[in-house]
């Protein structure tokens, strides 16, 4: 039970956040504005004497003289010009002209019209309060000097790809010459609103900001979708992900790229493959710029990968998201003697939202929501209250978000990438591992050898490392192969098995099973779990794959065997590998759900995890696998991998620090 001192208090921070929500916002004043650090100041003779400015705009002389005397005095003494209305006026124009290079919102809100969204009519840009977060990100690059580079997670629509394109406007308008952009949706359409909405804020910019001319554009050299501002010399490019022929991506120094999350993938072309061509085309510096934002669609695409990758500062981006209950829009009125019985009547999960910053207002406005929506995580995708919560993409999920976003903590990115070999011939006695690191350039994703853990050779310790492979297709749209690696040192004292290796990608099966047992080989003669129902059955391909493996059992002495000690001794043959079905499916998923809730093992693939996410019950809500046009060969490999773990004798120790065993070495491409 919540004491009335927790009440207290729930309804005390309440009245503050609304005091927060309904202050004074006023950009031409510049009050309630914290998107940029400023001071409030007083001019005498002005047509707003009392104003809070932009910091960074009290470094100018000329600034510093009118706060300190006043419009008539400055006139006077600095300008010899008489203090007359006219010329006052004259001089609070060329002050605004000032304070527009500094100050975005109040650029907006006397520079710009825009179409007032729903209600027919046009309007000034006034800049509402997600937008105002949004600007803080962009003002916080732009003011230290630095690229601005962000990654943009939306919730539902409230603005962020008009202040994304109003802002780079204002950059070629006011700060740049010659400073081009380009624009990029997924579909034509997106670019025709951008392109009718840049039109109008152009044609309607007031003529004394734009040295008395009048502001037009003209196609760029016959492209009716690249224009060039007449100001500033500046062009604007148009284009979508389906249709990227049309984009002028030559030397432009801003970029927009807008609902990313949709881009599909074509033949030859995937969207990283579009991003980067556009991307490389800008130096990056001050007042460049480049924006990738989508609503999310699904784990494992680009987007999320971007999203991810800038989270974990492996990349320049600064990551952004809105929350639902940032938008004013998405609130109920609650009175006030209302507060003590709703609050009693809070679940658990609207208390975390209260704890995450919604008011109670905005949390009785969601109750109401969660009530019309059919599913929790469509709930939660169409209005998230965290990224981990926008990017759900199915409501069958078999692992819980909260048990993946624990094991996704433990993921880092491998010490080493490239790939494994040995000296000598297969299966004879002397030859030495080496691994070969990623020549630069070289996909390090798929086809490689990620490592976090590399084989400790000198250790006297007996079944330390398993290694378990899932087998995929050949074909670029088969399923992958995947080979897991699992450390298991710290089991005997009472720890948990830990990912040591990974490799994934489409090889012939007879490669992949011969490289699985180069891995198990250089990590100490690992037990070889290789699961073999898939080209047992599949055909073709599998009529040969029993004697791969009888092959490799002849050359390698520590494969698995699902025959046990007793029908072998009953003189049946043995049947080497890992055999996936009805039975032992549910069993490694079911015990791979146990770990991650438990802990029971420390995943370091990131990859890994969006596969979890991306694990579902099918519609029969019997069958599971990846949802759809995804892949689940990581999740398999390592559901194998973590049964076998606790399913096999523990690690022990040996009188001997196994000097037989091989040496295993990093080589370099220098070496080589």
């Amino acid at each position: 039970m919540m004491s009335v001192m927790d009440k207290e208090n729930i309804i005390i921070e309440n009245r503050r956040r609304l005091g927060d929500i309904l202050a004074v916002y006023d950009p031409i004043t510049g009050e309630g504005s914290a998107s940029i650090e400023r001071e409030r100041i007083e001019i005498e003779g002005f047509p707003i004497t009392e104003m809070k400015l932009p910091a960074s705009m009290l470094d100018d002389e000329s600034v510093a003289r009118l706060i300190a005397g006043g419009a008539e005095r400055y006139l006077r003494e600095v300008k010899s010009m008489e203090a007359s209305d006219k010329n006052i006026i004259s001089l609070w124009l060329e002050f605004c002209l000032k304070r527009i290079k500094h100050d975005f919102e109040y650029w907006a809100r006397t520079m710009t019209t825009i179409a007032d969204k729903g209600k027919g009519r046009d309007t000034a840009f006034t800049l509402n309060r997600p937008q105002r977060m949004y600007l803080k990100a962009l003002e916080e690059l732009r003011l230290s000097g630095k690229p601005i580079d962000i990654i943009l997670l939306k919730a539902r629509q409230w603005g962020g790809s008009t202040l994304t394109q109003l802002y780079m406007l204002w950059i070629q308008l006011v700060h740049k010459r010659n400073w081009n952009s380009v624009i990029c949706g997924d579909i034509e359409k997106q670019s025709s609103i951008v392109a009718g909405m840049l039109a109008k804020v152009i044609a309607r910019y007031p003529r004394w900001a734009s040295g008395g001319k009048q502001l037009t554009t003209a196609p760029y050299q016959g492209a009716q979708k690249t224009r060039v501002i007449s100001w500033s010399n500046s062009r604007y490019s148009l284009g979508s992900a389906q249709k990227p022929d049309s984009l002028r991506s030559e030397d432009i120094s801003m970029a927009h790229l807008t609902e990313v999350g949709l881009w599909k993938a074509t033949q030859g072309r995937k969207p990283e493959d579009l991003v980067q061509s556009i991307f490389g085309s800008i130096a990056s510096g001050a007042y460049t710029l480049k924006v990738i934002e989508s609503t999310a669609k699904g784990v494992g695409n680009f987007f999320h990968r971007t999203w991810t990758d800038a989270c974990q500062m492996r990349n320049n981006f600064t990551p952004v998201f809105i929350p639902w209950f940032s938008i004013d829009l998405y609130s109920k009125t609650l009175a006030t003697n209302d507060y003590s019985a709703f609050i009693d009547s809070m679940n658990e999960y609207e208390h975390h939202l209260f704890g995450l910053g919604a008011t109670l207002e905005a949390i009785a406005w969601y109750r109401d929501k969660r009530r019309e929506m059919p599913d929790e995580w469509r709930l939660f995708s169409e209005f998230p209250s965290t990224p981990e919560e926008a990017f759900q993409s199915t409501g069958r999920r078999v692992f819980k978000i909260s048990y993946v976003n624990e094991a996704r903590k433990g993921c880092v990115p491998p010490t080493f990438v490239g790939d494994i070999a040995e000296r000598g011939e297969k299966g004879k006695n002397g030859e030495s591992t080496v691994f070969v690191p990623a020549l630069p350039g070289e996909n390090k994703e798929d086809g490689m050898l990620q490592v976090w853990l590399m084989p400790e050779k000198e250790e006297d310790m007996r079944d330390r490392y398993i290694v378990a492979v899932d087998v995929g297709g050949t074909g670029s749209k088969a399923d992958y192969s995947c080979i897991v690696v699992a450390d298991r040192a710290a089991m005997p004292d009472g720890g948990v098995p830990e990912i040591a290796a990974c490799w994934h990608g489409h090889i012939e099966h007879d490669r992949l099973a011969w490289k699985a047992m180069e891995i198990a080989r250089a990590y100490n003669n690992a037990l070889l779990v290789i699961e073999s129902n898939t080209l047992e059955t599949e055909g073709t391909e599998g009529n040969n794959f029993e004697y791969i493996l009888n092959e490799i059992a002849g050359r390698y002495s520590n494969l698995y065997c699902r025959t046990s000690i007793q029908e072998i001794r009953q003189g049946r043959p043995r049947r080497w590998g890992f055999h996936t079905n009805s039975s032992t499916k549910p069993m490694v998923i079911n015990f791979l759900n146990k770990a991650l809730r438990d802990g029971l093992y420390i995943e370091r693939c990131l990859q890994t995890a969006h596969e979890l996410d991306l694990y579902e019950f099918k519609e029969n809500g019997k069958e599971t696998g990846a949802v759809e046009g995804n892949h689940d060969d990581r999740v398999m490999a390592t559901a194998i991998l973590v049964w076998v773990c606790y399913n096999h004798p523990l690690p022990s120790r040996t009188s001997s620090s196994g000097s037989n065993r091989k040496h295993t070495r990093i080589i370099s491409e220098a070496s080589i």
